[in-house]
């Protein structure tokens, strides 16, 4: 009769983090929800993100129920997975054999066990989310002699997940790059011009690495009209804070998305722009009657400039990691059937 020896204990952390995921995940859907209504056509773009974090969530919870539970048994082990809807039993008899491969991870090392049926099923158990793994595997692998070609294969099949790995970044990087190619300058029809009176003097605000220059103005006191540090760079910033102090008129120029969003509140904000910028407005353009202290197309030209960055950063790495991934494929597939090969001859 079958006696029950150990059983695997999750551990605590792990499993908090994991709801705190959910919930996290569920909380981004709710508010990507709240945005929609079914009477205005132009808010159907946020069913999209709340439908992706939901599914995020989603992805999270069945990781978390199919870790298994393990019952280690005299004779048998078996694994309930699903919340103990699911259960399989291998009994010891059926194990050949087992190989343990040690793993690093920036939050602690930890080992994945690797258990041959006589089938050549091969099962995958893995340490890092038990507090007693080792316990347990103490029970599974009694007298079971070590697979070491097993831990060659699985190096070879390993490499090819780090190719396909590169090869979605890579193709990932490109895309990104081909958004940098487009020109997105803006021109008099994507703008809008607002005049009014100061209410501090304009400041220079510095971070760590950045710059910015900023206006509050009286009736928009909600807002902080900013010039960023790339612009910075274009704009007559001196002359500005300098013919410019409180209570004077001021014409700024800025992007009409932005100015029907957050100020006439003609078009629904995106949940980005309620709960993370919705106090920053861009300044593209700054004048007076008689000098433009920054134009709109020397603005597009930085931005511009900023973009053919983007595109030598993304493109080379994209292209890089692309080619990189596909020679490791490659090459780890050739090797793979090499052995395969070898193993069906020796048989």
């Amino acid at each position: 009769m079958s006696q029950l020896k150990t059983v695997s204990k999750f551990k605590t952390f792990n499993r908090i983090l994991y709801i705190f995921g959910i919930l996290f995940f569920c909380f981004l859907s709710f508010l990507s929800f709240s945005k929609y209504n079914p009477n205005q056509a132009n808010t159907f773009p946020n069913l999209i993100p709340g439908i992706v974090f939901i599914l995020f969530a989603l992805f999270v919870f069945y990781c978390i129920t199919s870790l298994p539970t393990i019952y280690a048994y005299s004779d048998k082990i078996e694994l309930h997975r699903h919340l103990g809807l699911s259960k399989r039993t291998v009994f010891f008899s059926e194990i050949e054999n087992y190989i343990t491969i040690p793993k690093e991870s920036k939050y602690g090392n930890y080992e994945e066990l690797y258990l041959t049926l006589n089938n050549k099923e091969v099962i995958k158990l893995s340490s890092y989310d038990y507090a007693n793994f080792h316990e347990v595997q103490a029970d599974i692998i009694r007298n079971k002699p070590k697979n070491i070609a097993l831990e060659k294969q699985l190096d070879k099949k390993e490499n090819i997940k780090y190719a396909i790995i590169f090869l979605i970044i890579g193709v990932l990087f490109i895309y990104i790059a081909c958004q940098f190619y487009k020109d997105t300058s803006l021109t008099r029809n994507d703008v809008c011009v607002i005049n009014e009176k100061l209410a501090d003097d304009i400041k220079l605000e510095r971070s760590n690495k950045s710059r910015s220059l900023v206006f509050k103005l009286e009736n928009l006191s909600d807002f902080k009209f900013k010039i960023g540090s790339l612009a910075l760079k274009e704009t007559y910033y001196e002359d500005l804070m300098s013919d410019f102090k409180k209570g004077d008129l001021i014409y700024l120029t800025i992007e009409k998305e932005q100015y029907q969003k957050k100020i006439s509140k003609k078009t629904p904000m995106s949940v980005v722009d309620e709960y993370f910028h919705y106090e920053k407005i861009d300044v593209v353009e700054v004048e007076n009657k008689t000098f433009k202290y920054l134009s709109l197309s020397d603005y597009n030209k930085v931005n511009r400039q900023n973009d053919y960055w983007g595109i030598g950063f993304f493109g080379i790495f994209g292209l890089a990691l692309t080619i990189a991934g596909i020679c490791i494929y490659l090459k780890s597939t050739r090797n793979l059937k090499v052995t395969q090969s070898h193993k069906t001859t020796k048989h």
